[in-house]
């Protein structure tokens, strides 16, 4: 399946997009739109659809936060998975800016195939170009996707549980 993050309840509102636009102009990476080409989109109604850069073999899965228009199908807006390509610094700060703006809904959840630790080039990127983290939301997005990863299966030969 690959390196994923799943994001079910959060949207690309104003300040989410005006805070992506910083993070990708700040990005250390080239962004492209849906598919690996082009530019970006990013505006109220479709929300956010981009990419990593197709020609250079850094695109995977197109990332998608809504917008305020109900797309045709809403579960493909719900995760994405990077395949951890370079892009996936912007995906994760652009994340952490949904996030960041959506913590006072209990709804808000993050998850991931990885740590928070994985997050650090994001988190370094959200700070660079939006504003530092205060520690609660450190603290808070922290507990987010660490405990909301993906659970652990038993190995059917009684080893040890494999890691989805």
């Amino acid at each position: 399946m690959g390196y994923t993050h799943y994001f079910p309840s959060l949207i690309a509102t104003a300040d989410v997009i005006a805070d992506a636009r910083k993070i990708i102009e700040a990005a250390p990476v080239t962004v492209c739109g849906p598919k690996g080409q082009g530019l970006p989109i990013l505006n109220d109604a479709e929300g956010i659809r981009l990419n990593g850069f197709a020609a250079a073999s850094q695109a995977h899965e197109t990332f998608r936060l809504q917008g305020t228009i109900e797309p045709s199908h809403p579960d493909m807006w719900t995760f994405c998975t990077t395949n951890a390509m370079p892009y996936d610094v912007v995906v994760t700060a652009i994340l952490i800016a949904a996030a960041v703006r959506a913590l006072e809904s209990t709804s808000s959840t993050i998850r991931s195939d990885g740590r928070w630790d994985n997050w650090a080039a994001g988190v370094a990127l959200f700070e660079k170009a939006v504003r530092p983290l205060t520690e609660d939301e450190k603290v808070a997005l922290e507990l987010d996707v660490e405990a909301m990863r993906p659970a652990r299966e038993s190995n059917p030969s009684g080893g040890q549980p494999d890691l989805h």
